[in-house]
């Protein structure tokens, strides 16, 4: 599982380490980014089954749903410094066709609210993990979707983790 992690966060960090011109804020993101992945844990994933509810959930494919996946996340900072930095740096992901990672958005009511994402190594397994919601009185609930609509989309992989 610790192979998994670090596999994922080398390819989160990839977008601003090995870009050619980082901007100051997207490497003050990343040193967000990763300060929080320190304070997760992983777990195996438990069976669960999925019915969708409040939430429409798209893998985000363009650079307009990268964004609102940026913002989501982003959401956790309280500092308006510390939110932008973070949106800075998660808006320069990149995707390759052949990419071990899928983000995915989930809309309440029209709107961006949820998002997350799977990890897949084809030897380690699948990581359901950057599961955040914006906080409005659902937000427990709209990451519990997130998190069930994720895990029931990377079942079929084994074994499946994830970080809270």
């Amino acid at each position: 599982m610790e192979a998994l992690i670090a596999k994922k966060n080398h390819w989160m960090d990839s977008h601003i380490t090995e870009a050619e011109f980082p901007t100051p804020e997207s490497e003050q993101g990343l040193a967000l980014y990763q300060a929080k992945q320190t304070s997760l844990t992983a777990t195996s994933a438990s069976h669960t089954s999925y019915e969708p509810s409040a939430l429409s959930i798209y893998p985000v494919d363009c650079h307009p749903l990268t964004i609102r996946y940026a913002v989501v996340y982003a959401s956790q900072w309280d500092d308006q410094d510390e939110h932008s930095a973070v949106v800075e740096y998660l808006t320069q992901i990149m995707f390759e066709p052949d990419s071990p990672a899928q983000l995915f958005v989930g809309f309440f009511k029209g709107k961006p609210a949820a998002c997350g994402m799977l990890y897949h190594d084809p030897e380690l397994g699948t990581l359901v993990s950057d599961i955040a919601a914006l906080p409005v009185p659902a937000q427990d609930a709209l990451c519990q979707e997130m998190r069930d609509a994720l895990i029931a989309r990377a079942e079929a992989d084994s074994p499946l983790f994830e970080m809270q």
